[in-house]
């Protein structure tokens, strides 16, 4: 008998346990530059150096259904996608409100150059840039290219497209006479023709024109966020379980309606129960990040992973950790915003 009374609780305390869920919530954040622009840097001029590749040779061709094809109506691919890249960057900066001006020197200002490799021009290239613009830093557009494709595919009927990017950019610091950034990359954007419910539909595929500008603000907005503060859509996890209250905040959490959740799992925080204990001690930390509390989430996310220690709660343990976890690395991304707001 004792023997059947032991598994029997041990069969109840896994039931317990396995009641928990996880209801996600997706919020909005303010990341921190990956690049900090020095303080002096009130005045920037965004230009287009206008270099390509030897080799970039295919600005008039896509290709289609695996065959390089030529473009039947001819148009200015690099153009089109620095303007278009350039505005997407210095919308973005204008938004941010960082610097005192900002000034766009036309992409057809320079002459396009053909070179084996990208690197920085002369020192009194830069020099001449800074006289004629008054700005303190240059943003510059070193390269930029890109390719588009398209594919039919013939057993499901359905096309794919997709624009091959790279691009490389660099920053001047006037004063100091010096490049003091530089930032390449190499992106791929595509298009299999549906939308958020996975319904299919041709005319979502946009063509090369098309495609090429979509591409391209994407790669200034990008950008963007290595130079300055951008808000970032994140993914957090609301524990919840099949108690009527505990259910009922969690919902409420889901609205943004904090405060009226917050006071259930208060109640329940000091619980008998050690499932409701958990549960309500983790979303209280949730509910202080939502609040900016960061510090005191993370004092709540230590008592909970010491609450949900042992054999029974280790999935409990397991997300109360993760989020620890994503705790201390928003911490450090709150200080350098901080840090970057204060030298601007």
């Amino acid at each position: 008998m004792k023997l059947k009374s032991g598994l029997l609780w041990i069969v109840l305390l896994l039931i317990m346990s396995s009641c928990v869920s996880y209801e996600n919530l997706t919020i909005e954040v303010l990341k921190p530059a990956k690049f900090s622009l020095p303080v002096n840097i009130r005045k920037i001029a965004v230009i287009s150096r206008n270099l390509k590749y030897v080799d970039d040779t295919l600005q008039n061709y896509q290709v289609k259904n695996r065959q390089l094809i030529k473009d039947e109506i001819k148009f200015n691919t690099d153009s089109l996608a620095q303007i278009t890249c350039i505005d997407s960057l210095a919308s973005r900066l204008l938004v941010q409100n960082c610097f005192d001006s900002i000034l766009i020197l036309p992409v057809n200002s320079l002459p396009t150059l053909h070179v084996k490799a990208i690197g920085p021009g002369k020192a009194e290239w830069y020099k001449n840039m800074a006289t004629k613009t008054g700005a303190d830093g240059l943003i510059l557009l070193d390269m930029f290219s890109c390719f588009y494709s398209i594919q039919k595919d013939e057993s499901t009927s359905t096309t794919v497209a997709n624009v091959l990017t790279s691009n490389i950019w660099s920053i001047y610091d006037c004063k100091n006479h010096k490049i003091i950034d530089r930032f390449a990359q190499i992106d791929t954007l595509f298009w299999d023709g549906t939308d958020d419910n996975g319904n299919y539909n041709e005319h979502r595929i946009p063509g090369k024109k098309e495609a090429i500008i979509l591409a391209s603000a994407v790669i200034g907005d990008n950008y963007s966020k290595h130079i300055a503060p951008s808000w970032c859509k994140v993914y957090r996890e609301i524990m919840s379980c099949g108690k009527p209250e505990l259910k009922q905040a969690a919902m409420l959490a889901q609205k943004s309606k904090w405060e009226e959740a917050s006071p259930i799992w208060q109640k329940y925080a000091n619980s008998k129960n050690k499932r409701d204990k958990i549960i309500s001690i983790y979303n209280l930390a949730l509910a202080g990040e939502m609040n900016g509390q960061i510090d005191q989430a993370l004092e709540l996310t230590a008592r909970a992973a010491k609450l949900s220690t042992g054999t029974f709660w280790s999935n409990e343990n397991e997300a109360v950790r993760k989020y620890s976890a994503v705790l201390y690395r928003r911490k450090l991304e709150i200080n350098k915003l901080d840090a970057q707001h204060e030298l601007r």
